[in-house]
C-alpha cells in the first residue's frame, strides 16, 4: 500500500545510512517536528515506509515517546537486540544501500478520559491505547492488501530472511564470546 493512502499519519523523518559505525542506520527527524512531539508519551503507531509503500506498522505507548521508540531500531546492532529489531535495522539498512528512500511516518490518537479500577476504588484518567489503534492499521491495511505490510512478518506467519536470522545468531554467539573474555 502507498502511504499516499493514509490520511491519518504525519512525515516525522528520514532513515539515513551511518558512516563507521555499529550501529547502520540513524533517523533525521525533520526540522518542523518539535521535541515535544518527539518525546510525547502519547500511544503511537509507527510506519516504516521505502520508496512510498508501507513496509511495516508497529505502535508503543513507551515513555520518550517516538524518539525512544525508534531508538529501540536505531541501536538494534548494540546490546542485547531482539531478532524483529535486528532484522529490521538489517532491512532498513539494505534498503537505504541500495539508494532506496525510507521514511518514518507516525499516528496518533487523542486521550479519552476513563475509569479505571484500583485495589481501593477507581478513578477517571486520560488513557490512548496504541495496541487499538495498531490492530485497527493492521485491520485496514488487511483489508486492501489481503495481507499485512512485508516487515510484519509475525502476522503474515513468515520466518525472518534466513540471512538475516543468521547474522542476529551470530551477533549473540560473538556477544558472549566477548563478554567471556
Amino acid at each position: 500500500m502507498h502511504i499516499k493512502k493514509v490520511k491519518t499519519a504525519i512525515k516525522i523523518g528520514d532513515f539515513i545510512l551511518r558512516q563507521n559505525h555499529r550501529n547502520k542506520i540513524d533517523i533525521k527527524y525533520l526540522p518542523n517536528i518539535s521535541k515535544d512531539v518527539l518525546n510525547d508519551d502519547v500511544a503511537r503507531i509507527y510506519l516504516f515506509v521505502v520508496d512510498g509503500i508501507i513496509k511495516k506498522i508497529g505502535g508503543s505507548s513507551g515513555k520518550g515517546g517516538i524518539k525512544n521508540t525508534m531508538n529501540f531500531y536505531v541501536s538494534a546492532m548494540t546490546g542485547s537486540p531482539g531478532v524483529p529489531r535486528f532484522v529490521i535495522h538489517l532491512l532498513i539498512a539494505e534498503a537505504l544501500e541500495k539508494g532506496k528512500k525510507v521514511e518514518l511516518y507516525m499516528i496518533t490518537s487523542p486521550k479519552v478520559l476513563a475509569t479505571v479500577n484500583g485495589l481501593f476504588g477507581s478513578k477517571k484518567v486520560e488513557i490512548a491505547s496504541f495496541k487499538e489503534m495498531e490492530d485497527f492499521c493492521k485491520s485496514d491495511y488487511y483489508s486492501i492488501e489481503h495481507r499485512y505490510p512485508d516487515w510484519n512478518f509475525q502476522e503474515n506467519h513468515e520466518p525472518y530472511p534466513v540471512e538475516l536470522a543468521q547474522k542476529h545468531n551470530e551477533y549473540h554467539k560473538n556477544r558472549l564470546k566477548n563478554k567471556k573474555k
